[in-house]
């Protein structure tokens, strides 16, 4: 996969990933109940999934509210272990795209994982992220966004959603051209807040060690909607370099979700075992 960090983001092979679910987080039993895929390179097709699937459990009434489907059309579908073999496939030596892709991935690889198969590990970027960096608007979500920019807009069911997203990607790849970046490698920068000359930022050497090795850190933090000290474990991702200093990207246990840490108001560090 080491050659795809090279390759013109115009090139890569991509694959848009979109998702509706019973609910919000997969550690709490919600399932995926929709998903598509479009698979593409040099702007050319090269496969797709789209498919209802039955997740074996109710639908959240948010959740339902917002994607619009219900128990009854879901009964008679299959369940993700029939579609999992294409997910594998279309995701392989691709680069996956999403908007707030990390909750995809977790749903995806929650699946796999219970299927006894690999997580996906490909290189991936993340339309919400890359538009938080290039464009000044009022809203970040997928209708927004495509609406402000005159765009195929998404209607919250999967396939609706990957393509809108595929036009916004497009449309966000060619304004990062204009700043001289051009490949994978200077996006999954700029993702980070890193300009093509910008150095890497010096991580401290727990989280050096941790990022190198994929270890766990105990961490106390305190930030501005919990000012109060709290112990947390987290799984360190990556760092980004804001304006107003460096961050942690990473998953944390208690929140159940990948959250950002200013190292700034890290107050104790201890690197633990995998």
């Amino acid at each position: 996969m080491s050659h795809l960090h090279s390759t013109p983001l115009s090139d890569l092979p991509l694959v848009f990933i979109d998702l509706e679910t019973t609910g919000l987080n997969p550690q709490f039993g919600h399932r995926i109940c929709e998903v598509a895929m479009l698979r593409e390179r040099a702007g050319r097709e090269e496969g797709q999934l789209d498919a209802l699937l039955n997740p074996g459990r109710p639908l959240d009434p948010k959740a339902a509210a917002v994607n619009g489907l219900n128990d009854a059309q879901l009964a008679n579908a299959p369940p993700f272990a029939s579609v999992a073999p294409s997910v594998v496939e279309l995701s392989t030596a691709a680069v996956a795209v999403g908007h707030n892709l990390a909750f995809d991935l977790a749903f995806l690889n929650h699946e796999l994982v219970a299927l006894g198969q690999p997580r996906l590990n490909e290189p991936s970027l993340d339309t919400l992220i890359l538009a938080r960096r290039l464009l000044r608007c009022q809203s970040y979500n997928l209708t927004a966004l495509c609406s402000e920019l005159g765009l195929l807009r998404p209607s919250h069911r999967a396939m609706a959603d990957v393509l809108a997203m595929r036009a916004l990607f497009h449309h966000l790849r060619e304004l990062m051209a204009a700043q001289g970046i051009t490949t994978l490698t200077a996006a999954l920068r700029f993702e980070r807040g890193l300009r093509p000359d910008d150095p890497e930022p010096e991580p401290p050497p727990l989280i050096a060690a941790a990022l190198a090795t994929q270890r766990p850190l105990r961490i106390i933090y305190s930030s501005r909607s919990t000012p109060e000290p709290t112990a947390r474990i987290i799984y360190p991702h990556y760092l980004t370099q804001e304006r107003n200093g460096t961050y942690l990207r990473a998953f944390c246990e208690l929140r159940q979700d990948v959250r950002t840490f200013a190292l700034a108001k890290i107050q104790h560090m201890e690197l633990l075992e995998g």
